[in-house]
């Protein structure tokens, strides 16, 4: 029975998707009533008209909020997860497919009515984007996504890897979830995002995490503080020139030490010898 009705309902399906995706002002419309987005209070402002940028904003009240009057952390979460790739699929054309490939979300402080999240997608990511597809047949874009307060306080932090392929290439013709298989003409590129924030955390238990075996060995209030501190700083690049440039200031561990790890030697200039 359901099976009959299947066919049409895809048909409909996707005239209501073209008809959301016409122009930035249907794009905010039909989300602010499609129900994972909407039934969170989480809405989509000030679209440009050519899809370079966009707000994501919480429209939270009694019924999407927690018992302390803030917004769920899922919520938070989701503001991050989708604008970033629509745009950069509506600049880039019908000819490419976004997926968001991995994500975290930095909790700082309570998430409240009115909270906001700007989105750009700029020329230069563009061409960043389609020279690497060029080369290696995809492009995995890391993105950072900042959600403010009306108040100024940072509510969250969000880092993200979206895989950005065309629809016809190579990667679409993968069987999804299966591993990639080993390719050396794949370019080597300096690591950004969340691997350069893991990066820049696993240097600072090297310098202050102590010997294996040997809890009392490192100087564990001077690792909290630092990691504590990184955690609120926005780019993974400035997190691990942070950070290095704490290790570097403290004697912790040498400069070479630091390459050896892969943090980019860009960020160790000016931060100690």
């Amino acid at each position: 029975m359901l099976t009959a009705f299947k066919k049409p309902l895809k048909a409909i399906e996707k005239k209501v998707l073209a008809r959301v995706f016409a122009s930035p002002r249907a794009f905010e419309r039909g989300l602010a009533i499609w129900p994972p987005l909407a039934g969170d209070g989480v809405r989509v402002h000030n679209v440009a008209a050519d899809w370079s940028s966009g707000e994501v904003v919480l429209h939270s009240g009694p019924l999407t909020q927690n018992m302390h009057g803030a917004a769920f952390g899922g919520t938070l979460f989701a503001m991050t997860d989708f604008l970033f790739g629509t745009l950069v699929m509506k600049r880039l054309g019908r000819d490419y497919e976004a997926w968001t490939r991995t994500g975290q979300f930095q909790f700082l402080s309570p998430g409240r009515d009115g909270a906001r999240m700007p989105v750009e997608v700029t020329d230069e990511l563009c061409r960043e984007i389609l020279d690497g597809i060029a080369a290696d047949g995809f492009y995995n874009v890391s993105f950072t996504s900042v959600i403010t307060n009306r108040d100024g306080s940072v509510a969250g932090i969000g880092q993200q890897d979206l895989h950005v392929r065309p629809r016809k290439g190579r990667e679409a013709d993968r069987t999804p979830g299966t591993p990639r298989s080993a390719d050396e003409t794949v370019t080597a590129r300096e690591p950004r995002g969340m691997t350069l924030e893991n990066l820049a955390t696993a240097a600072a238990w090297r310098a202050w995490g102590g010997r294996p075996g040997d809890p009392d060995s490192g100087d564990h209030g001077r690792l909290t503080a630092v990691l504590s501190a990184a955690r609120r700083i926005p780019e993974p690049a400035d997190q691990a020139r942070y950070v290095c440039g704490e290790i570097l200031s403290q004697g912790a561990l040498t400069r070479e030490q630091l390459l050896e790890l892969c943090i980019p030697e860009r960020l160790l200039d000016g931060s100690g010898q």
